[in-house]
């Protein structure tokens, strides 16, 4: 009788799990999915100044002596400035030998070369100018690019992301009231990308041989707008 009671008890809950399998299947296809995308543009109010520093000497540490002296100049610019050392972050450092080919194709050491890249937070994008003209008349002679970014970029993110959510909420009710359902809960979503907070661009020629002249005109660097976008695919129930 036991037995009897084991096995009956059994085949209904094997019952229960395969209906709750069908209506799960059938809930899996009682949704909308849609597409949801934004893009808006924004104005960044920060940026970051690549440049470097390349000196030559006959010894190695003459290379570096230089090297060395124009970045503190450099840096002590830039904190007079008011962008303190701990917007000043050293990005590269190399010190190499020069070759000259000689007789018998042996290579002799001529000389040293070493170069410095320094990357500068600027806040103020107002001064942008003034600090790139300011660095390379202390010594820096080589532009590695600019990149405009936002500070507030987990806001920014969260931001973004609610809207894209909504826009693609619009569209789902859209096609649920189109086919005489009314849209429920958003029940998945699937987060593509966030993207176009940062610009970078280094296509400002001149100044990479930039030489501050007594009487030059300054340098005008225009930031204009960020196109931040973002990018989901969100599932919402149908009732």
């Amino acid at each position: 009788m036991r037995k009897t009671g084991k096995i009956i008890l059994l085949l209904v809950c094997f019952m229960f799990l395969i209906a709750g399998q069908v209506w799960a299947a059938e809930r899996e296809y009682d949704v909308v999915r849609a597409n949801g995308s934004v893009t808006r543009e924004v104005a960044p109010d920060t940026a970051f100044v690549n440049v470097g520093v390349t000196t030559q000497g006959k010894t190695a540490e003459e290379a570096r002596s230089a090297n060395s002296e124009i970045v503190n100049n450099v840096v002590a610019s830039l904190e007079n400035m008011g962008i303190g050392k701990e917007d000043v972050k050293t990005v590269g450092y190399n010190l190499y030998p020069e070759y000259s080919d000689a007789a018998k194709g042996k290579r002799i050491i001529t000389g040293y070369s070493m170069s410095y890249s320094l990357n500068v937070k600027v806040e103020n994008l107002d001064k942008i100018g003034a600090v790139i003209d300011q660095m390379f008349a202390d010594g820096a002679n080589t532009f590695n690019g600019v990149t405009f970014t936002v500070s507030n970029r987990k806001e920014l993110e969260r931001e973004m992301l609610a809207l894209a959510v909504k826009n693609a909420e619009e569209k789902a009710g859209i096609v649920a009231n189109a086919g005489g359902r009314t849209l429920g809960k958003l029940v998945a979503a699937n987060i593509g990308s966030v993207g176009g907070m940062d610009y970078s661009d280094s296509n400002y020629e001149t100044i990479a041989l930039y030489k501050s002249a007594a009487g030059s005109a300054p340098t005008k660097i225009m930031a204009g707008n960020l196109k931040v976008s973002a990018d989901i695919d969100a599932a919402f129930e149908l009732l």
